[in-house]
């Protein structure tokens, strides 16, 4: 005998995980992990606790869920921002940068727990794969600008690490709403991340 769900179970059983996720997603970045209880993620997924074990294993489980949606928009950022041939770093790292910056304004969770994991969570062999693909991705942004001699000399992974944090930094203020996501600081922070990374023209001394 079949157990397969119907197709409006299924579609039902889709959805309440998809709610559970976001639950998960929200709170984990406003209350931290520690803070969180499976007991909350029901609630404010508006089901029964133990709901949330017909779909995981547990909160861990349901972090590495949450995780994994902000690693696939870091992805899809990234690489929506690379696709084009021809384009130079600067301007690549530019997209990428408001991508996530103006995304931080509509939905500071997913943001958020892209750029802070926020969690002593064990991360699965699923999160730990996607997290070292937005890494590699945005790498080799870096390493493409090393060779058009835009970027300095060093690590790859170094420069992305300089660069994410200053992006961070106006995301977060953005998440915050003490910044639009068109505010001047906005655009001098992107621009900072740039220099801070790049190679600049020595000042010619006095005389």
């Amino acid at each position: 005998m079949s157990h397969r769900l119907s197709p409006p179970r299924r579609k039902d059983a889709i959805a309440t995980r998809a709610r559970l996720v976001r639950a998960a997603l929200e709170l984990f970045t406003t209350d931290g992990y520690r803070g969180t209880t499976t007991l909350d993620i029901a609630a404010k997924a508006g089901t029964a606790e133990a709901t949330i074990y017909r779909h995981f294993t547990g909160k861990e489980a349901l972090f590495n869920e949450a995780y994994r949606e902000g690693l696939r928009f870091g992805i899809a950022v990234i690489r929506e921002h690379t696709a084009e041939r021809g384009v130079r770093c600067r301007e690549r790292l530019g997209g990428i940068g408001k991508g996530l910056i103006q995304r931080a304004a509509r939905d500071p969770a997913v943001v958020a727990i892209l750029l802070h994991r926020l969690s002593q969570a064990t991360l699965d062999e699923a999160s730990l794969t996607l997290s070292r693909e937005f890494r590699d991705l945005l790498g080799q942004v870096m390493a493409g600008g090393k060779q058009e001699g835009t970027i300095r000399a060093g690590s790859a992974e170094l420069w992305s690490a300089v660069w994410l944090a200053l992006v961070t930094f106006a995301a977060d203020r953005v998440a915050a709403r003490d910044w639009s996501s068109d505010h001047p600081s906005v655009a001098q922070t992107l621009d900072a991340a740039w220099d801070a990374i790049t190679y600049r023209a020595e000042a010619s001394s006095p005389g």
